[in-house]
């Protein structure tokens, strides 16, 4: 935990000044990556939350021959 503390307070504290220009349009395509990762990652988590749902339901016998969930009690 040490060697990963120091490398990054080495970078961070290491920096120079830089005189560098940005260009005004690199901030909205920053900022419209992020919000496609964070929208990706999401629709992902939903999905692959649903197949583990949907594998435990058929582990524990809960879903009939049709496919469908059954909601009787037995």
């Amino acid at each position: 935990m040490f060697i990963p503390c120091l490398t990054i307070a080495v970078f961070l504290l290491g920096e120079l000044p830089a005189s560098a220009y940005v260009d005004p349009g690199t901030g909205s395509l920053l900022y419209q990556t992020a919000l496609t990762v964070v929208l990706g990652l999401g629709l992902v988590f939903r999905r692959v939350r649903g197949s583990v749902v949907d594998f435990v339901k058929r582990l524990g016998g809960r879903q009939s021959s049709s496919g469908s969930v059954d909601t009787q009690q037995h």
